[in-house]
């Protein structure tokens, strides 16, 4: 018996159902098939998803495997209660579509047309018909959302936050103190270069809405540095410079292919790790391809390197604050004007590094407030979109749809997972930096490290990684500062 709770059959089990799962969602949503299909998986595997089997899991944990066995079982169970709802509000997105210059376009189609779309009016236009059709799905979000508070009451948690919390390590409480300065410190220089860049796009700051900077972040300006063509040799060449090839590593796939129900969100899905690990990107073009192509790689690298040997909830569990920090990495290449000159030829960077900064800044902040928004969320669904309006629409200074509030979270507080990984990152590039010098992505001994960090999978958290690289923890105070400090160089 391992952990005094779950057999050896059991942890296969868990994998063969992370593989199946994993499976459909990448062929839904790199567009392989019209439709998600997670119910009968789900019904096969049921045993590993039982009231009985999360009760016996969050009773028994007496060690690391343990707590990541158990807080996975409980989550999933959660989503087993709720896989109808989560079908039907995906599905209805998935085969959605839009009438927009006597064509039908398909919803998952929208967003790239928002960012390449040139004329205000006409963005405002597609924004709307997009918020229209995310409407459709709230009943079956708002009804998913009741059900999981329930069930979280259910097994004994104060709430559904206080389980997100307790299992996932989550530190909401010091979290949101952090965020919190960070905002406060953050605003006068954010607001700032909001209304400098949205003069660059034409858009007055007091009509200005998300499909607004959706499009600024398109980067059009910037297209002719980031040409198409060379999208995939850039990754290659990063790579080469670590000591890895790209083109000998048989267990990771690019799937690049623009399939029209292809979603517009870059995804990496590890189906076997470390044997098959598929990165799915879908280039709308410009620098935007190139942050998502990096931050995926980071992902898949990851994944691609674990030690095999490693028992299945360290291989495929734990923090996952720990793969969201190697994507960052590997995406703030972007900020890093040796990688620019070197791998892309970009001479003179101060410009789109400016610009790219804004990007981050833009990001961290609406996490922040995305934070604080979902415990609110959390507890208390009843006038949540009046909430999420409110928030963001503070902390980020444009028009936030309504229709939205619930199709922009994510499960058991993924948005903290985020922040922490942001944190982890600008410590983790000190440390890099302070081995191999700003150059790190050059330097085959840099490779080596991040090699053996990643054939860890994840069985240390975020915290743990910091301590070994130096730190006392995790700790905000580097990413703010350097917020701060860009825009003085």
């Amino acid at each position: 018996m391992k952990n005094n709770t779950l057999t050896r059959d059991f942890e296969q089990d868990a994998e063969a159902f992370h593989q199946e799962l994993n499976r459909e969602y990448y062929l839904a949503e790199a567009g392989l098939k019209r439709q998600l299909n997670i119910t009968p998986i789900y019904d096969r595997w049921a045993h590993l998803f039982s009231e009985e089997a999360a009760r016996r899991l969050l009773d028994a944990v007496h060690d690391r495997e343990g707590k990541y066995l158990a807080e996975w079982v409980t989550l999933e169970y959660l989503e087993n209660r709720v896989k109808g709802l989560t079908e039907r509000a995906s599905n209805a997105m998935r085969t959605a579509t839009v009438e927009w210059d006597g064509e039908q376009v398909p919803y998952h189609n929208l967003k790239p047309m928002i960012a390449n779309e040139a004329n205000m009016a006409r963005r405002h236009r597609l924004e709307q018909l997009e918020r229209g059709i995310t409407a459709t799905a709230n009943g079956a979000r708002v009804e998913r959302i009741r059900t999981l508070h329930k069930t979280a009451v259910d097994l004994g948690f104060d709430s559904y936050m206080t389980l997100c919390n307790d299992l996932r390590a989550l530190r909401l409480d010091l979290l949101t103190k952090q965020m919190q300065f960070l905002l406060r410190e953050t605003r006068d220089l954010f607001y700032r270069l909001l209304e400098e860049y949205l003069s660059h796009v034409h858009v007055p700051v007091e009509a200005a809405a998300t499909c607004d900077i959706l499009a600024l972040f398109r980067g059009r300006g910037f297209d002719a540095l980031f040409p198409n063509e060379e999208l995939l040799p850039a990754l290659r060449t990063t790579l080469a410079g670590m000591g890895i090839d790209l083109s000998t590593q048989s267990n990771l796939q690019l799937d690049t292919e623009p399939r029209p129900l292809k979603t517009p969100r870059a995804f990496c899905v590890p189906l076997r790790i470390p044997d098959e690990v598929k990165l799915v990107i879908k280039p709308a073009g410009g620098p935007d391809d190139y942050g998502s192509l990096l931050h995926e790689a980071g992902h898949a690298e990851h994944f691609a390197h674990v030690d095999p040997g490693l028992p299945f909830p360290f291989r495929r569990l734990g923090d996952n604050s720990v793969t969201e920090g190697y994507a960052f990495l590997f995406e703030y290449l972007l900020l890093n004007e040796q990688w620019l000159e070197q791998v892309l030829g970009i001479e003179d960077s101060r410009d789109f590094l400016r610009f790219t900064h804004f990007h981050k800044l833009w990001f961290l902040r609406r996490y922040g407030s995305k934070l604080i928004y979902e415990q609110e969320l959390h507890t208390q669904v009843e006038g949540a979109d009046d909430r999420y309006v409110s928030i963001l629409t503070e902390t980020l200074g444009v028009g936030i749809a309504a229709e939205n509030y619930l199709a922009d979270t994510d499960d058991a507080f993924y948005c903290a997972q985020y922040l922490r990984a942001w944190i982890f990152e600008a410590q983790l590039r000190r440390f890099l930096e302070g081995r191999s010098g700003r150059e790190w992505f050059a330097s085959p001994d840099a490779g080596d490290y991040l090699i053996s960090l990643w054939r860890r999978g994840q069985e240390l958290p975020v915290e743990e990684l910091a301590r070994e690289m130096g730190y006392d923890g995790l700790d905000a105070k580097y990413l703010t500062q350097e917020l701060l400090d860009l825009e003085k160089d």
